[in-house]
């Protein structure tokens, strides 16, 4: 019997091998799409591009596009679509559209409102920071934000004083990390403050990003990490285990809140998020410990990265191309003659500024915010051209496919602040170029924390480039460029980040 059973075994394990691949190549929902076979076959397909050679399943699919059209099966169960004008199709027309669930096993959660992926859940996690968020809320916050910048700039002054290289790109991890920490939570790890801008969560998140490909394809990763001691995790990877480490301490911050507030003590004058969604009418099982901490691990996530980025993205551009500096230069101080005056450097002058505005546009659409592909599943068949992708289909494009797209914004690898300078800037199809910047992406799961972004980078780009003159050190393109896809965009693996020297400091 035994023997027998030796013999069936590899017969009946050939046999469903052939049966899933005769389904999927030739009997599948979506076999007749264009696309490679083999990425039609299996997702190790994709898991090759992603885990082996870091992150380059994205540039992959730009050839796969160039060989097979604008639609082509990229997975076993998804499609990808590159076409600008339909990203308003995709992500905005279709609003009860739920995210693919697949995808939240990147981050090791689906508890936090970025990774839900049904729409109602989405919306009823949402409602309670929808105003926290809301641009009266970021405006009653500006003073603090105003004191973080107060902290960048006497650190700058100490580079001026030594003459030392300063590595801005950390810094400026510093300081989005200090803000959105404080305004989110009620504290912050004052990172802002070290001497030389040495330390934030950057190296963290971007461990955590790019362990993602490998949680995607194999899910239980993140519980197994999370189960071994923390010795072990220093020991293998002290980056994500930083990560591990802030996410016990949002615990114990939350538990904390959550105490404080059964004790009837005064709330704080500025409510965290953790008071936000414990006082609010989310169902008990909405507020555990475990589930706000998500939210916040990828509040701060979100809060921090992409902001960094652009950040990196607008100073690199702007010191590498003198015309650019100069015109930056002018209009600030044409706007801001006087730096010593208490509101110099006010949120509400500073955002009215049309050439600075263009440059931290033009950084953020370069940036990219995220560099992965974010797909949707819709209970509909959706029409594309000739095309009809079936119900239940996960279709993507990336902010990319929109962002660095020639035809839509010409000469889309270069940094033109001009291009969104003038009344209603328009695209080449006549549309208002806004239709094309999705960095922040559109409809009702748009980016959370927007408006605090913009604050940020008004008050960074137009107080750096007014208060200091700096050159760049041992940096090129490279070190902007997009090379690796982590889902955060990450350039060449062994860049130094984006140096400067502080040759000056204005009055």
């Amino acid at each position: 019997m035994a023997y027998n059973l030796l013999l069936t075994l590899p017969v009946v394990v050939l046999g469903s091998l052939l049966s899933l691949i005769i389904y999927r190549l030739y009997l599948h929902p979506l076999a007749k799409f264009p696309g490679p076979k083999l990425a039609a076959l299996t997702k190790w397909y994709e898991a090759y591009y992603e885990i082996i050679l870091n992150g380059k399943y994205s540039f992959h699919i730009e050839d796969l596009h160039r060989k097979y059209g604008p639609i082509i099966r990229i997975t076993p169960d998804e499609i990808h679509i590159q076409d600008p004008p339909f990203w308003e199709t995709l992500y905005v027309k279709h609003n009860k559209s739920s995210k693919y669930e697949w995808t939240a096993g990147r981050f090791g959660n689906s508890g936090s409102v970025f990774t839900t992926s049904d729409p109602t859940l989405h919306k009823i996690r949402r409602i309670p920071l929808n105003y926290m968020f809301s641009r009266k809320a970021i405006l009653g916050f500006e003073s603090a934000v105003q004191n973080k910048m107060d902290i960048m700039t006497n650190g700058l002054k100490r580079f001026h004083e030594t003459g030392a290289v300063c590595k801005i790109s950390e810094a400026y991890s510093a300081f989005a990390g200090d803000v959105v920490t404080q305004y989110s939570f009620g504290f912050d790890y004052d990172h802002l403050s070290l001497e030389g801008f040495t330390d934030s969560f950057h190296d963290a998140f971007m461990a955590v990003s790019a362990f993602g490909h490998v949680a995607l394809q194999f899910p239980w990763m993140h519980g197994l990490l999370n189960s071994l001691p923390d010795s072990w995790n220093k020991a293998m990877n002290p980056p994500l285990a930083k990560l591990l480490d802030l996410q016990k301490d949002l615990r114990a911050k939350i538990a904390g809140v959550g105490k404080g507030l059964q004790a009837d003590e005064k709330p704080p004058e500025h409510p965290t998020i953790f008071h936000s969604l414990l006082q609010s009418d989310l169902p008990p099982a909405e507020k555990s410990n475990l589930r706000l901490a998500e939210e916040a691990q990828l509040i701060l996530g979100a809060g921090i990265e992409t902001t960094a980025w652009a950040l990196c993205q607008a100073t690199y551009y702007i010191l590498s191309d003198s015309t650019i500096h100069q015109k930056l230069k002018t209009e600030l101080k044409q706007a801001i003659p006087d730096i010593s005056k208490p509101d110099a450097f006010a949120y509400a002058n500073l955002e009215n500024l049309p050439y600075l505005r263009g440059c931290i546009k033009e950084g953020i659409r370069l940036g990219l915010s995220v560099s992965a592909r974010n797909p949707r599943v819709l209970t509909e068949p959706l029409v594309w051209r000739e095309w009809v992708v079936p119900a239940g289909t996960p279709i993507s494009m990336t902010i990319a496919d929109v962002h660095l797209n020639d035809d839509y914004f010409p000469s889309a690898s270069a940094f033109k602040p001009e291009r969104w300078v003038g009344e209603s800037p328009k695209a080449p199809d006549g549309s208002p170029l806004e239709r094309y910047f999705v960095a922040f992406g559109k409809g009702p799961r748009s980016c959370l924390g927007i408006n605090l972004a913009w604050m940020e980078f008004f008050m960074m780009v137009g107080r750096l480039f007014r208060q200091f003159k700096l050159e760049l050190y041992g940096t090129d393109e490279s070190d902007v460029k997009l090379a690796h896809d982590f889902f955060l965009p990450s350039p060449r693996l062994d860049s130094k980040g984006i140096r400067v020297r502080v040759l000056g400091v204005e009055r």
